[in-house]
C-alpha cells in the first residue's frame, strides 16, 4: 500500500503539469484542464491524509496559496478538490517543525528570481534539495516523494515536446 503512495505522487506531478501547460501555453483553452485538476486535486488530498511524506505535500500546498500561484480556475479547482478530498480522508496528523520547513522551501520555489540566481527560479531547487537533507536524519520518504512528483512533471514537458504540438 505505500508503494501506490509513491506512484501517486508521479501521477500527480504529470497531470499538475498538463493543466500548467493548458493554462499557461494554451491559455486556458480546454474543458479537459476541469477533470485534469479533479483528478490530481483528488490524489494531492489523498496523500496528504495518507502518506508519511504528508507534510512535504500539505506545505507545498499552503505555499501555493501564501505565493499566491493559485490563480486560475483550474487550479481553483484542483485546490478546492484537494481540501474536500482532505475532509473525506481525514487530515493527518502532522509534524509542524516539517510542515513549516517545507512550506517555506515551497514559497521560496514560487519566488521569481532574477539574474545570477535566475536558475533558482526555472529549477526550483529549495523544496528538491530540503527534501533530500531529510535523509540525514534518516526521512527518504520526503525525497522519493518529491522526486517522483517532479519526474512526471517532466515526463509530461518530455511528452508534449515530441507528441503534442
Amino acid at each position: 500500500m505505500v508503494l501506490i503512495n509513491y506512484l501517486l505522487a508521479f501521477v500527480a506531478g504529470f497531470f499538475v503539469k498538463w493543466v500548467d501547460w493548458i493554462e499557461d501555453d494554451r491559455k486556458g483553452k480546454g474543458v479537459v484542464k476541469f477533470p485534469l485538476a479533479i483528478f490530481y486535486g483528488g490524489i494531492i488530498g489523498y496523500l496528504i491524509s495518507t502518506a508519511s511524506f504528508s507534510e512535504i505535500f500539505l506545505g507545498a500546498l499552503l505555499a501555493q496559496v501564501f505565493a499566491r500561484k493559485i490563480d486560475n480556475i483550474s487550479h481553483i479547482t484542483g485546490f478546492v478538490t484537494s481540501i474536500l478530498t482532505l475532509f473525506y480522508f481525514g487530515f493527518p496528523t502532522v509534524q509542524l517543525n516539517y510542515l513549516f520547513y517545507f512550506m517555506l522551501l515551497a514559497f521560496l520555489d514560487e519566488q521569481d528570481f532574477v539574474g545570477r540566481f535566475r536558475f533558482l527560479t526555472e529549477y526550483r531547487l529549495f523544496l528538491k534539495i530540503g527534501a533530500v537533507l531529510m535523509l540525514f536524519i534518516g526521512r527518504w520518504d520526503y525525497a522519493v516523494a518529491i522526486l517522483l512528483f517532479d519526474l512526471g512533471y517532466i515526463l509530461f514537458t518530455e511528452i508534449r515536446k515530441r507528441f503534442i504540438k
